[in-house]
């Protein structure tokens, strides 16, 4: 989680790796209100990913995941759209989803189709209610979470007070369950009293990345600048010992014991795969010509590291077609086809696509599958008992 030394494979522009088994494959839906991000940091993880070549711009409807002619007139999503991306092996399905109102059905599938979610919020505009409401929804059903800050150039942008709202409107009781793990580091103040955001300050490494190149750079801090970083990372350390497993490592940590990074670091990706700790992380789009944007290497090893794979989803309740509960193993392979069909689109030359998750079993082209809406009373259909042929299948790209 930047604070890691690894070495990482991206895909060749415009394909994803082939996973070939669950521990290979993270599902994360990005979450946040109309115009906080989510689609800029999509493209910008893309980039930085290898998925594609250059970063396309939600302004000049450019971007990977918004592709159609009304989000390109809009300038906002309106459809969930996915775009896998590989990072370290791992195929990371992210799925950007429409902020606006209108459009939460395409929302809350991509929830349904996801095992984590990123809430991407502004550091110009806050927390606005409609996200903390599917955050309160995501802690009812245990879905693990973290919180990226977008918008640092913004004139009014204050990431320190927004990581504090982020607190104390997610975290609830425990607001020390949400913190940074990397803080921003400024440039110097310029003419215009500006000060651009140039790289991170990994807490738990107490590592300098620096963006400023348009590539990631590390260095170690000077003298004058650990003074700043001690507090944020004392705080940090406490609240990821909180939710170690090790009930014996906080009275050693406070009897002056000096706890290692390796053990942080896994104690900090146990408790964010379990749904127990929430780090704040912050991210820009690269600029013209860069080939990472600021954080989005971060991100990507957070998303990887900490994430679950789709073994750790529990299985939706399985029935047979007599409606008999059925008990199965979850993400084999061999086992039963079990899939829900998260949406269905038209295309004008394709026809019916079905964006589809499979939770076990294996799904192949020109297969014959029961599709049945019975025992789905928010969203099924009790007339919807079915033999269905699949056509080709393929992986979006947004």
């Amino acid at each position: 989680m930047g604070d890691k030394a690894q070495s990482h494979h991206p895909g060749a522009a415009g394909r994803a790796l082939t996973a070939d088994r669950p521990a290979s494959l993270r599902n994360v839906v990005l979450v946040g209100h109309s115009g906080s991000g989510k689609t800029t940091l999509v493209e910008a993880l893309a980039l930085t990913a290898g998925a594609v070549n250059r970063a396309g711009r939600v302004e000049d409807g450019g971007t990977v995941s918004d592709h159609d002619e009304i989000e390109h007139r809009q300038q906002r999503s309106v459809q969930l759209s996915l775009v896998p991306v590989a990072w370290d092996g791992i195929k990371v399905n992210l799925l950007d989803t429409p902020g606006y109102a209108d459009f939460v059905g395409e929302l809350r599938a991509g929830l349904r189709a996801a095992d984590a979610a990123l809430f991407v919020v502004s550091a110009a505009d806050g927390v606005d209610g409609s996200t903390r409401m599917v955050w309160e929804e995501c802690a009812a059903v245990g879905m693990p979470r973290a919180i990226v800050i977008t918008h640092l150039e913004a004139a009014r942008a204050d990431f320190e007070e927004t990581t504090r709202v982020c607190a104390e409107v997610f975290g609830g009781d425990d607001p020390d369950a949400v913190l940074p793990l990397y803080l921003p580091l400024r440039a110097p103040e310029g003419p215009d009293g500006h000060t651009p955001v140039t790289g991170l300050v990994g807490l738990l490494s107490r590592k300098l990345f620096d963006y400023s190149t348009g590539e990631r750079k590390e260095s170690e801090p000077g003298e004058d600048q650990l003074p700043g970083i001690e507090e944020a990372r004392d705080r940090l350390i406490e609240g990821i010992i909180a939710e170690s497993e090790d009930e014996t490592l906080m009275d050693r940590y406070l009897g002056g014991e000096q706890v290692d990074v390796e053990t942080l670091v896994r104690d900090l990706e146990r408790a964010v795969a379990r749904g127990s700790f929430f780090p704040v992380l912050a991210a820009a789009p690269a600029a013209e010509g860069a080939r990472q944007g600021l954080g989005t290497v971060e991100l990507l090893e957070l998303v990887t590291g900490g994430f679950p794979t789709p073994s750790e989803h529990p299985l939706p309740a399985v029935t047979t077609t007599g409606g008999e509960p059925r008990e199965l193993k979850p993400c084999d392979p061999d086992g039963p086809l079990v899939a829900e069909v998260v949406k269905t689109a038209s295309d004008p030359y394709v026809g019916r696509v079905s964006l589809v998750r499979v939770f076990s079993g294996t799904l192949r082209p020109d297969q014959t599958v029961h599709v049945c809406g019975h025992g789905l009373a928010d969203r099924g259909h009790e007339d919807h008992d079915v033999d269905e042929k699949t056509g080709a299948l393929s992986m979006p790209f947004g």
